[in-house]
């Protein structure tokens, strides 16, 4: 009877030790939280044009939610963009063929194309581009459909904030 009472304590202890280690839920963070943003990495010629896409994906994870510990790449020029598509059709065996962003939720990174992400592509902008990869971290998936309904609740959100925020705004100047 001893040994079933220490064997069912060496089970729980070994449950609680394997739940402890599995991996966290990603989840999006507030963009007014405390938690570390984003760190950005600039990938090729770092001109005028790529600033200003960086201005954007700053403003972008101001008014977005974020992942903890997410590394961006801002791929700043067309060769520097071919080259981390074809690296990344090597890494991950499959064609990567994106024109405007990839996310690999697993190693909580996302590569921007910094024109289509400054000028949009396709006829999505570069908020919708931005949500669209945020909204593959929300669902903790790769499925483009379940990425664009977490996007289009991400771009409800921030465009009622904006509008609360500039009523409040106009509000007070008066």
């Amino acid at each position: 009877m001893r040994e079933r009472f220490v064997v069912r304590i060496l089970v729980a202890v070994l449950v609680v030790l394997v739940a402890a280690g599995a991996p966290t839920p990603l989840r999006a963070q507030p963009s007014r939280s405390l938690t570390q943003r984003p760190e950005i990495t600039i990938v090729g010629v770092n001109d005028k044009a790529c600033q200003d896409s960086l201005a954007d994906l700053q403003r972008l994870i101001r008014e977005f939610a974020f992942v903890r510990g997410h590394h961006i790449y801002l791929v700043c020029d067309r060769n520097a963009w071919n080259h981390v598509t074809h690296h990344l059709t090597l890494e991950y065996g499959v064609i990567v063929s994106s024109r405007a962003a990839i996310s690999d939720i697993r190693l909580r990174e996302t590569w921007f194309y910094a024109d289509a992400l400054h000028n949009g592509i396709e006829g999505h902008t570069g908020d919708y581009i931005y949500a669209h990869e945020l909204g593959h971290f929300v669902c903790s998936c790769v499925d483009e459909t379940a990425a664009d309904k977490a996007a289009a609740q991400l771009l409800d959100d921030v465009r009622h904030n904006r509008f609360n925020t500039e009523a409040t705004t106009a509000g007070a100047s008066k």
